[in-house]
């Protein structure tokens, strides 16, 4: 039977096996917005080192979660004000509930901190699964979207 899945508020030691899923999943499942150039990955990735992701899970404007079942398998970060930062799975864990679980609990997270919407600027690679998880576009075509948070949106 394999492990369930875990979630909890991430720590400063979780800093590198964090950088390390960002990191992959970029490289691996963010082609459609890279399209494999080189120079374009590099400056994603140019800010996602162990120690600036220490940086960003110690700033306290920022509530950070991570998920997974033996390991770390995901993670994200919305700030108190309801903008998501980021939502990365690694490519082993993709389509296996962990992006959803992570959102769910960012979601509550900046209900509880007084939030009354989430905004994402998304990548082409996860609009489908902003849009299927309820977000919309805040204007036709463009990157950024939207959510409502309530009590009649989230089981709180």
């Amino acid at each position: 039977m394999a492990p369930s899945l875990w979630l909890r508020p991430a720590k400063a030691s979780d800093a590198r096996p964090v950088s390390r899923v960002i990191r992959r999943s970029i490289v691996e499942l963010c082609g459609e917005d890279h399209g494999g150039d080189l120079h374009r990955i590099a400056e994603w990735l140019a800010n996602k080192s162990p120690q600036q992701v220490g940086r960003w899970i110690a700033d306290r404007e920022q509530l950070w979660c991570v998920a997974g079942r033996a390991e770390i398998e995901g993670a994200g970060a919305v700030r108190r004000d309801g903008r998501l930062l980021l939502l990365y799975v690694d490519p082993a864990a993709r389509f296996t509930g962990v992006s959803r679980a992570l959102l769910d609990q960012l979601e509550l997270d900046a209900f509880q901190a007084g939030a009354n919407a989430i905004r994402v600027a998304s990548t082409k690679t996860a609009r489908r699964f902003y849009l299927a998880s309820g977000y919309r576009e805040t204007e036709a075509g463009g990157s950024e979207l939207i959510k409502p948070l309530g009590a009649n949106t989230l089981a709180v």
